[in-house]
């Protein structure tokens, strides 16, 4: 395995437990803290998924493994969330679990809509969201247009139309989110194209200490200015969040760099845990929209950072768990083809 590939599958493992963290944090206590892993951990989520686009596939089957890969997933935590509301309500379970969605049709309207947040669309005002999954489709659409613009040469067309193509976005969304979170698709093309690039050998890179100084530096001043939410695709002064969103990135990849170089039994940790990355954003999506760990974890132990602390175990052991059981799943109905 080469190295960058190995340096982005161990990113993914990190990314995954960035993304817990991000959850788990209290937002309102910690809100620095919440905003600090919003740039760090969205920024390289996008990065990943388009270094994983294959540009000498078809269309058609780019589409049909990003369907699998992200709209799949999506549907079925969708549709287990509406399930699992409706059982709260009908069971009185609301002071055990957290009940997502008032009513059926309010969980199918957030599904079909795919608004992470509420908020103002272009149909009416939503009162709910879908939670985590927007990702799914930001994910599935943001892996599609990459794919085109991909097609788009030179490299400096592709980098003025993903530069028009983000501030569009960034403009759209604060008037409306669009269906299916798109506009969160369409911002994120910059890292995405950085990804797809980071695959070409021939293009130089290489880990610096001074980039992640800088990238640490930049991340914390950024998030005492605002997040890097990309729910509603919507962040202070695009131009600047993108391009300090950009030299993070770089930071998080020397720091994955030397742990893949100076860690190697960590890094092969990592490199399990990002396996089927999706899978484990799905899971983190379901768990935070109904299980209140933090309150839970707060009625047991009055300490803030404890609590944190094991929430995100509590959370890694379940994916990790929930994984195990897929792949022995995957691995037994594969088997069973063969004989």
């Amino acid at each position: 395995m080469d190295s960058r590939k190995k340096t982005v599958n161990v990113l993914t493992g990190f990314v995954i437990i960035m993304l817990i963290m991000m959850q788990m944090i209290d937002h309102e206590r910690s809100m620095a803290w919440y905003r600090f892993f919003t740039w760090i951990t969205w920024p390289a989520v996008f990065f990943i998924a388009g270094y994983s686009v294959n540009i000498d596939q078809k269309l058609i089957q780019l589409i049909k493994q990003s369907i699998l890969r992200y709209l799949v997933p999506y549907f079925l935590i969708s549709i287990l969330l509406i399930g699992s509301s409706k059982v709260i309500q009908m069971f009185g379970l609301s002071s055990l679990f957290i009940q997502p969605f008032p009513a059926i049709r309010v969980g199918v309207k957030a599904m079909l809509y795919g608004n992470g947040w509420p908020g103002t669309t272009i149909i009416w005002p939503f009162e709910t969201g879908i939670g985590l999954s927007w990702g799914l489709l930001a994910l599935f659409w943001g892996t599609i247009i990459i794919a085109l613009v991909i097609k788009i040469k030179p490299l400096f067309l592709q980098i003025v139309l993903v530069a028009l193509m983000t501030y569009g976005g960034f403009y759209v969304s604060s008037k409306m989110q669009l269906p299916w979170s798109f506009t969160s698709g369409v911002v994120v093309q910059p890292f995405m194209l950085l990804g797809y690039y980071f695959k070409d050998e021939n293009k130089a890179w290489q880990p610096a200490r001074a980039t992640v100084l800088a990238g640490v530096i930049i991340s914390w001043v950024m998030a005492h200015n605002g997040s890097y939410d990309l729910t509603v695709a919507l962040i202070n002064h695009w131009i600047i969040g993108t391009f300090a969103a950009m030299i993070i990135l770089e930071a998080v990849l020397s720091i994955v760099w030397y742990i893949h170089k100076k860690l190697p039994h960590f890094s092969d940790w990592l490199i399990k845990l990002g396996k089927y990355w999706y899978v484990d954003f799905a899971v983190v999506g379901y768990i935070t929209m109904i299980l209140p760990i933090k309150h839970y974890l707060n009625n047991l132990v009055a300490i803030e950072w404890l609590d944190f602390v094991i929430a995100c175990l509590v959370v890694l052991f379940i994916i990790i768990i929930i994984k195990w059981i897929l792949t022995k799943g995957i691995g037994y109905w594969e088997k069973k083809e063969i004989d």
